[in-house]
């Protein structure tokens, strides 16, 4: 099964992509292969210029206070192992206060040469030349060990962000049900209720990807041939969550 996620709101689409980006720096932090440094500082000055934009940090303390208060609700319940959501309540508590003092971790991205020289040329067509930057080329030939150590101080300005953006998707996944569902002739449509995005899984065997559309009310899937490129008029069996 190959799954597809789409946002429905701004917000989710932020989230999501923050996501991507972190996973993007963990997978190659270690810079075990050639083109890891590439991927590595593409995806941190992406994050750079997205945080700058985005209002993540506003919104997910929201998102984190929310789920508190209905973690707090789950204790009224006997079933409820309540060591387990105690410390589930205090572990989010720790990163909304971890959160609130972000913009101070963020400003050393503003201060630094060496990241602010890379942001200015990274993403000009060829412009990380060793013409270009030859300091970035002398930090690329220098040991191992130090590259994997300015790495982890550059990435752990994010620790915090990361591991509350983490905790709280991983809630949203884990608390919603998945359901199959039939596109006929290749088309479906749904309306939802309190949803931020969806999880669209499908068969790799049926050869067709998702197109999706939609906002916070109502979505729309087309299913394209992979290949050929246009749409499916077969009926394709899915599995579809709403988180």
């Amino acid at each position: 099964m190959i799954a597809f996620e789409y946002p429905l709101n701004e917000k989710n689409r932020s989230y999501l992509r923050f996501e991507f980006l972190f996973s993007q720096l963990k997978m190659s932090i270690s810079f075990e292969h050639v083109n890891d440094s590439t991927i590595f500082f593409k995806a941190l000055l992406e994050l750079v210029e997205l945080a700058e934009r985005s209002d993540i940090r506003h919104d997910l303390i929201k998102d984190l206070r929310s789920l508190s208060e209905q973690m707090r609700k789950w204790l009224n319940h006997d079933q409820v192992d309540q060591k387990t959501v105690t410390d589930l309540i205090s572990e989010i508590e720790e990163l909304i206060h971890a959160v609130l003092i972000l913009p101070k971790q963020l400003r050393f991205f503003k201060t630094n040469r060496f990241l602010t020289s890379l942001k200015q040329r990274f993403f000009i067509p060829g412009g990380t030349c060793n013409f270009d930057l030859p300091q970035f080329h002398f930090w690329l030939a220098s040991d191992l060990g130090k590259r994997q150590q300015d790495a982890q101080s550059w990435f752990s300005h994010f620790t915090s962000l990361e591991k509350a953006l983490t905790l709280f998707l991983k809630i949203k996944r884990s608390q919603a049900v998945a359901t199959m569902q039939t596109a006929k002739n290749g088309f479906y449509q749904a309306e939802v209720e309190k949803c931020g995005f969806i999880v669209v899984k499908v068969d790799k065997k049926q050869g067709v990807y998702p197109v999706i559309s939609g906002h916070n009310q109502r979505y729309s899937i087309r299913f394209m041939s992979a290949k050929s490129e246009t749409n499916t008029l077969d009926s394709i069996e899915f599995e579809q969550m709403c988180c």
